[in-house]
């Protein structure tokens, strides 16, 4: 699942969505949650066959949705709207245009199945929890969240990822260990091989030669930061 407003503002969207859709493989489908005002399909005729035979679908999100700062974002993931959509599927993955798999990992996303939450952990000086960037998530968990407790009434979280991984701990849900969600995806805390990364540009620039020399594809996201 990816979330973009507007398509046409998203240059490498198509590019990405179309490499996740290879990695994952046939057994996966794509959905992009997009506002209609802005949705017009792309002139690419890779993106224009993965429609048609299903393996990316467009969903429409609430008129008027606002997503162009990051608080925009938590409010919006914090609400039941985005999963009660998915909430049928054993686990959604997650991704934003930051974010990246390795073709060459030899990690599969469905190795990590067992757990209700994963995605890069975040270092202690930044909070606790798993990085939503680039996340496997249990959509029966999360609408369970959304409806029951309410974000805009956290004091203690500012962020959509640290607030659902504090709800997830208090309804026990299975977590991995750093060491395993550092095998899953690497944002601020480094780790060889990875099977992902998220805003590795901005959190590794000092292992950029290790991170491009096992995963190349981390090339599609120059320039991109956090809003």
């Amino acid at each position: 699942m990816i979330i973009e407003s507007d398509v046409s503002a998203s240059p490498n969207l198509i590019p990405t969505m179309l490499h996740f859709a290879s990695v994952l493989g046939p057994a996966w489908s794509l959905v992009l949650f997009t506002l209609e005002e802005h949705w017009k399909m792309p002139y690419s005729p890779a993106f224009v066959r993965a429609v048609q035979r299903g393996q990316i679908e467009i969903r429409f999100l609430p008129p008027a949705t606002e997503l162009t700062r990051s608080h925009h974002v938590s409010d919006f993931l914090t609400r039941p709207w985005i999963w009660e959509h998915i909430e049928s599927a054993h686990r959604v993955l997650v991704f934003q245009l930051d974010s990246i798999i390795c073709s060459n990992s030899l990690y599969t996303i469905e190795a990590f199945f067992e757990y209700d939450f994963i995605g890069a952990p975040i270092d202690p000086q930044y909070g606790a929890g798993y990085n939503g960037g680039l996340s496997l998530r249990n959509p029966k968990l999360f609408v369970a969240i959304a409806k029951e407790s309410d974000f805009r009434q956290s004091a203690d979280h500012e962020f959509e990822d640290q607030w659902f991984y504090t709800e997830a701990v208090k309804r026990g849900a299975v977590l991995p260990t750093q060491l395993v969600a550092r095998e899953f995806s690497v944002e601020t805390i480094y780790h060889d091989r990875p099977l992902g990364y998220h805003q590795p540009q901005r959190w590794q620039r000092d292992k950029m030669k290790e991170v491009m020399d096992w995963c190349l594809e981390v090339g599609m996201l120059v320039g991109r930061r956090a809003v």
